[in-house]
């Protein structure tokens, strides 16, 4: 458990008076801080998730179905022109933001050309992605409630199997340059990319990535709101994403002046 959580639910009963929000709209997700600072998530959940942020009664499915997300086909539709955009930032060969964002690649390297990371915006990038940000604009959340990035592998790379920060997110995942050999589990399943074909999965599965091609590979990566959150619960938890954000914030800083 990260230790802002322990200070969450006072900023959330803080957020609700000043809202004027009805609390029991909020039930789950108040629960749900419950259940995770009891350390309690893994009895509530089926397949072995552990989110740090917990939304209790949602549908635990790790590969989702592509007819529930109508607006798959307008990403799929635009992926030359992402692609087009993501060679602008350097593509494959270029300097990315980020090496090994998580540092959860074991072998290789994996990189990113963020547009958002944590609901922060990298407004250099989106700027040069106009395109991108116009067919992710309809599709809730995709635009800041999580990461949306271009993540890259590098040939040899392996991210060794991990579980997603919330089960309040799903991820959609777009191929641009997807080599034989990479491929991708989550849960028990594995699958491999398709340029041009998007997917939507719950990375608060355990997941893991390999790319043993000898091409580098790279897909359009965006978090989108579980469709069974409810526009408060949404609120809500946007909230709770900025509180952490600033309790994260707070804490890095005071260690550097301590050291």
């Amino acid at each position: 458990m990260q230790p802002w959580l322990a200070e969450s639910p006072a900023y959330l009963e803080r957020w609700i008076e000043e809202q004027e929000v009805d609390r029991a709209s909020l039930e789950r997700v108040l629960t749900g801080l419950d259940i995770v600072l009891q350390g309690k998530v893994s009895e509530h959940m089926s397949g072995g998730q552990e989110p740090n942020l917990f939304v209790p009664g949602l549908s635990e499915v790790a590969w989702w179905d592509d007819d529930l997300f109508p607006w798959l086909s307008q990403v799929e539709a635009a992926t030359e022109d992402i692609t087009r955009e993501f060679e602008s930032l350097g593509g494959l060969a270029g300097k990315r933001v980020v090496a090994n964002p998580t540092e959860l690649a074991d072998e290789g390297r994996w990189s990113a050309h963020y547009l958002y990371h944590s609901a922060k915006s990298y407004p250099r990038n989106i700027d040069a992605c106009p395109k991108t940000v116009k067919v992710l604009e309809p599709i809730p959340g995709a635009l800041g409630c999580g990461m949306t990035y271009f993540s890259v592998l590098d040939p040899g790379t392996h991210i060794a199997a991990h579980t997603g920060f919330t089960n309040a997110h799903l991820r959609c995942h777009l191929g641009l340059v997807t080599p034989q050999g990479a491929r991708f589990r989550v849960g028990s399943e594995t699958r491999e990319w398709e340029t041009g074909k998007a997917f939507v999965f719950d990375d608060s599965f355990e997941h893991e990535v390999w790319n043993d091609s000898a091409q580098g590979r790279s897909v359009l990566l965006f978090d989108i709101w579980h469709p069974e959150l409810t526009e408060i619960e949404v609120r809500a938890i946007t909230y709770l994403m900025e509180v952490s954000r600033k309790l994260i914030y707070r804490t890095f800083w005071a260690k550097e002046f301590v050291a």
